[in-house]
């Protein structure tokens, strides 16, 4: 999420119920006069830290949507922003963990979160692609796409297409994540010019092997009817 330009970590807590930030996030938003609904929260270890009041922030999220959001600052905790109960239940959001999405409607459009999970060993599970925003294809050219990803800046993710995008193809692609954001080539085989709609899905993303660079290290042609390129995954 970006907040006042900035680009901040915003986690999920389905066992919290009310939305609460460190007082770091103090000077991205601003106070509400209005009674706290409680006066302190119960911290790791039991320990209890004191509400301080109420502000307002408005997060930007990968797709450009401005989330308003109101959250108890807790005194004794600095960075942490968690998204409570409370931001799910007024908005009637539904949480999909198979995706890693926070999804919701609001004046009748789909709003979409994405966020991240991570399996035993620490490393980020695979999640759905979707294009961050609106794109027009020329007729048969080869043009770049972003696309949203959950990933820290830097990380190197493969991509996977899974959906039908007409004449528009995509290929499992390596890319490397800035600012949320990735970047996928498409071909447009169409002899008119193509969009792809922003949020739209178009695959799965997961962590790139560390170790390669590359994809396939190994490729042959097979001849015959319908003459196909067909290649090996990489080995370690």
């Amino acid at each position: 999420m970006q907040v006042a330009g900035v680009r901040r970590q915003v986690k999920l807590d389905s066992g919290a119920r009310f939305t609460v930030a460190g007082t770091d996030w103090m000077q991205y938003g601003d106070r509400v006069e209005k009674a706290a609904p409680v006066d302190y929260v119960e911290g790791i270890g039991g320990f209890l830290l004191d509400v301080a009041g109420v502000w307002r922030f408005e997060l930007q999220s990968v797709f450009g949507e401005t989330i308003s959001v109101e959250a108890c600052i807790v005194q004794g905790c600095t960075d942490e922003f968690l998204l409570g109960v409370d931001f799910m239940r007024t908005r009637g959001a539904t949480m999909d963990f198979e995706n890693s999405e926070v999804r919701y409607s609001k004046g009748g459009r789909s709003v979409v979160i994405p966020f991240r999970t991570y399996d035993g060993v620490g490393r980020g599970r695979i999640a759905v692609v979707r294009m961050a925003r609106r794109a027009h294809l020329g007729k048969c050219t080869v043009t770049p796409i972003e696309v949203a990803v959950t990933a820290k800046d830097g990380e190197r993710g493969l991509f996977i297409p899974t959906q039908h995008t007409g004449a528009v193809m995509l290929a499992p692609t390596v890319t490397i994540v800035r600012n949320g954001k990735a970047l996928v080539p498409t071909i447009n085989a169409n002899g008119e010019d193509s969009r792809l709609p922003a949020k739209k899905e178009l695959g799965k993303m997961g962590a790139a092997r560390q170790r390669r660079d590359i994809i396939t290290d190994e490729w042959r042609v097979t001849s015959g009817p319908g003459e196909r390129l067909a290649g090996g995954i990489g080995r370690e």
